[in-house]
């Protein structure tokens, strides 16, 4: 018997035999493409869920805003609100970082400092009033985990305030008052007065805006700051 031997050649491994999951298109990683449609979803749901707010909106108007089919929604996200925390996020990193370095200069006074914050919040949601929808408005009411991250963005510049307040007041004055209810209060009425400035369409003109929020500070040191009880002691002495 002739045994014959039949070579079957192997398939050379060449970039081209890579699972199709993982080919490049255009010279782009399958990750990286995902990663970019991610990307339009966010921008397509910031412009949705600014001008229609998010109640009013649906998976379908966000990926027509995005350029993108419906199935490439599920790929990045679950539900819609998974996609508004996404650009609630973003938003608050962008105004986060703003705000970090207005605080930065630390050779400006507490006062001066938190004027520069509260002008920096302002003008982040008058120069972009998408924002203020999805931050001011829509966070409020979604759902629990939407609270928690607003409510947590909260605190967080609570925090940011206090430090600045723990600088404006005497010593003594902290045993006597809840330094951190009280910065909480602080940004709540920050956040209810730029919501009302946004809802009237920004007729009032900035700069009065930001004194208008600035007043609350400004008391607080005429009860609380190191000059307060100097000058209680000199109306009695004139009497």
């Amino acid at each position: 018997m002739v045994r014959v031997n039949i070579a079957i050649p192997m398939q050379a491994t060449t970039p081209d035999s890579a699972p199709a999951s993982r080919r490049r298109y255009g010279g782009v990683l399958p990750e990286e493409r995902q990663r970019q449609r991610r990307i339009k979803l966010i921008e397509g749901a910031t412009e949705v869920f600014g001008t229609k707010g998010f109640h009013a909106s649906t998976v379908r108007e966000v990926c027509v805003a995005a350029h993108l089919t419906e199935r490439y929604f599920y790929e990045s996200f679950k539900t819609l609100s998974e996609l508004f925390i996404a650009v609630y996020v973003q938003m608050r990193e962008q105004l986060m970082e703003r705000t970090l370095t207005v605080f930065a200069q630390s050779e400006q006074q507490p006062v001066v400092l938190v004027e520069s914050s509260l002008r920096v919040f302002l003008e982040f949601v008058r120069e972009d009033p998408r924002r203020g929808q999805v931050m001011l408005v829509d966070a409020l009411g979604i759902n629990n985990e939407v609270a928690r991250i607003s409510g947590d963005t909260a605190r967080d510049y609570g925090a940011l305030v206090r430090t600045r307040l723990l600088a404006m007041i005497k010593p003594e004055a902290e045993q006597e008052i809840d330094l951190a209810l009280l910065s909480d209060g602080m940004v709540g009425l920050n956040i209810l007065l730029a919501a009302r400035w946004m809802q009237d369409g920004f007729k009032t003109p900035l700069d009065k805006v930001v004194r208008t929020n600035t007043l609350p500070y400004l008391g607080l040191l005429a009860l609380l700051g190191p000059q307060a009880g100097e000058s209680k002691a000199g109306d009695k002495s004139t009497k």
